[in-house]
């Protein structure tokens, strides 16, 4: 092969890995970062789980740091109940308003194995119309709520919460057994420390 062959095979080849880096270095400017994922999957299926880093909160959580009250999400996915109380000072505020969410408590219910009936709650099927009252068996349940750094998804503790005695508020439509809620006043009294204590410097 002549020499001004060689050369112009040599510049061919420089050529095409130009042209190819080029193309992928182009491929990777257009690719616009992964979407982040929605709160509602931040909490991992159970308890002992890893929380999602790559949730929204990740942009509108603020930091576990200062004074109390630390605004706390209940995230209620794997909870299997309607709704848990707490105090309003504690919640954060709806959609882009203040206060941001610092914590984020994951509750799943912890049900017995062998079920086990504590009481039987009676509920009108409506509350204009006077017709025959419906039975419900309550049964025991008792719940766990992880709690992790709402921004940083970070573990910060776990509380264990039982069953109110007290039959829930609302039933769905033909239910025939339902599960004790969260009591509400150990719920709180277990969360406190871990929202209104000071953190950090």
């Amino acid at each position: 092969m002549r020499r001004s062959d060689r050369w112009a095979f040599f510049g061919l080849g420089v050529g095409v890995i130009a042209i190819l880096g080029g193309v992928e270095l182009s491929g990777r400017l257009d690719d616009s970062p992964a979407p982040l994922a929605p709160v509602s999957e931040f909490c991992p299926d159970r308890p002992t789980g890893v929380a999602r880093s790559d949730t929204h909160y990740r942009q509108a959580a603020g930091a576990y740091r200062g004074n109390g009250p630390h605004p706390v999400d209940l995230n209620l996915r794997y909870a299997k109940v309607g709704q848990v109380e707490i105090p309003d000072r504690w919640k954060p505020g709806s959609e882009d308003t203040p206060p941001r969410p610092q914590l984020v408590a994951c509750v799943y219910q912890d049900v017995p194995a062998k079920a086990h009936k504590t009481d039987t709650c009676i509920y009108s099927r409506s509350l204009n119309v006077p017709v025959a009252a419906t039975k419900v068996a309550l049964f025991k349940a008792e719940y766990v709520f992880q709690l992790f750094e709402a921004k940083a998804a970070k573990p910060v503790g776990r509380i264990q919460v039982p069953g109110a005695e007290s039959c829930p508020g609302t039933v769905e439509v033909n239910s025939r057994a339902v599960f004790q809620e969260p009591d509400t006043k150990k719920l709180r009294a277990a969360l406190r420390p871990y929202v209104e204590r000071p953190v950090g410097a």
